[in-house]
C-alpha cells in the first residue's frame, strides 16, 4: 500500500530517511538546522558537521519548536538571510539537526513548498555513515 503523507500540521514531520535512501541521493544540498551552539558542540556527531553543509537554524531566536513552531515563511526568510539558494524543486536536499526532530520539521516545510526530493537525514553521524563520509 502506498504511504500517504498526512496533511501538514504544526507538528508534522518527515521520518528519518534510511541509510539506503540517503546514500542514493545525487549531490544533495545539506541544510543543518541545529542552533549554532549545537553545531559548535557537535550535537548528533561525529562528525560535528557534514562537509559542505550550510547551517540555517530552524529555531527562531533560539526558541524551541514547542514554544514557537517555525512557519514556512520564517524558514524561507532564514534560508534567504543565510544566502542559501534552493536548487530546482526535483533536486535532492537533506535536512538534519542532532537526531531528526527539527530536521524532519524543516523537511516537511520544504516539501510543502514543492521540494519533493527533500529527506530528513537525522543527525550528522547518520548522514556520514550512510554517505561514506569519514
Amino acid at each position: 500500500r502506498a504511504h500517504l503523507h498526512p496533511p501538514l500540521s504544526s507538528h508534522a514531520m518527515v521520518e528519518k530517511a534510511t541509510a539506503e535512501v540517503l546514500k542514493g541521493l545525487e549531490d544533495p544540498l545539506v541544510i543543518d538546522v541545529r542552533d549554532p551552539n549545537e553545531v559548535a558542540e557537535g550535537k548528533g556527531g561525529p562528525p560535528s558537521a557534514i562537509p559542505g553543509s550550510v547551517n540555517v537554524p530552524l529555531n527562531v531566536d533560539g526558541k524551541k519548536q514547542s514554544d514557537h513552531a517555525t512557519s514556512p515563511e520564517e524558514f524561507q526568510a532564514k534560508l534567504s538571510a543565510a544566502g542559501v539558494t534552493l536548487p530546482a524543486k526535483e533536486k535532492a536536499i537533506i535536512t538534519h539537526c542532532g537526531t531528526g526532530g527539527r530536521g524532519g520539521k524543516a523537511c516537511e516545510i520544504l516539501r510543502g513548498l514543492g521540494y519533493s526530493n527533500c529527506h530528513n537525514g537525522g543527525g550528522p553521524s547518520h548522514i556520514a555513515s550512510a554517505r561514506g563520509i569519514a
